[in-house]
């Protein structure tokens, strides 16, 4: 299986955290509750490698977490430092100074300890959908080659642009702009772009670090 092949097979099925990781099944721990002020001193972006990093954001009141190119999660508190996810084996720990704010994370998980420190304390605006007009979308639906025999299919149903990579399912992309799209299941765009007539030549998959561009067939 090619590289760009094991990126769709891990967006569309196995949500871990690193890229490459081996999916686990979370282990029984006890959740308890913790006060919003608390989860909020843990908002920002933690960095585990320069082009891989950790968003942490709150959702009411729930701590969620982000990595580079996956699915937003939930992570559930086990101690007010401490969560864990309950769709993988991998828990998360935040550190303070000794003036109590928050300098680095550690992730654990496939028995390793991974340290990331704190470079921001916010974290990207979500990406807000727009409508775009039937004759819009209509300019996109194709076959996009990804690779030699790896192709993104790209559709128009009642309405709603698809996309579908070979041998992965088909996912609904939302407009954020009339050329730029974006995908809810995970954190990857894909943007539209045309020759000087107008006509629609190719699009570039944009997926954590990745920017991997496909010429129309």
């Amino acid at each position: 299986m090619s590289q760009l092949h094991r990126l769709f097979v891990g967006m569309m099925i196995c949500f871990t955290l690193l890229l490459g990781a081996l999916c686990g099944i979370a282990q029984e721990q006890k959740e308890i509750a913790v006060s919003p002020q608390v989860l909020q001193q843990y908002v920002g972006v933690y960095e585990l490698a320069p082009s891989f990093k950790i968003s942490v954001s709150v959702d009411g009141n729930q701590l969620m977490v982000q990595a580079s190119g996956q699915q937003k999660l939930p992570v559930y508190a086990s101690s007010e430092t401490k969560f864990f996810y309950k769709v993988v084996n991998a828990q998360i720990e935040f550190f303070k100074d000794a003036a109590g704010k928050v300098t680095h994370l550690v992730l654990y998980q496939n028995n390793q300890e991974m340290k990331a420190p704190r470079v921001s304390n916010e974290v990207a605006a979500e990406r807000k959908e727009i409508t775009v007009s039937p004759a819009v979308l209509a300019q996109y639906p194709g076959t996009y080659e990804l690779q030699p025999g790896f192709d993104l299919v790209i559709t128009v149903e009642d309405g709603k642009l698809m996309s579908q990579a070979t041998g992965q399912g088909k996912v609904q992309v939302f407009p954020e702009t009339e050329t730029k799209f974006f995908l809810k299941v995970t954190d990857a765009q894909i943007e539209f772009f045309k020759d000087a007539t107008g006509k629609v030549t190719y699009l570039m998959l944009h997926q954590g670090p990745a920017e991997i561009k496909a010429m129309k067939k």
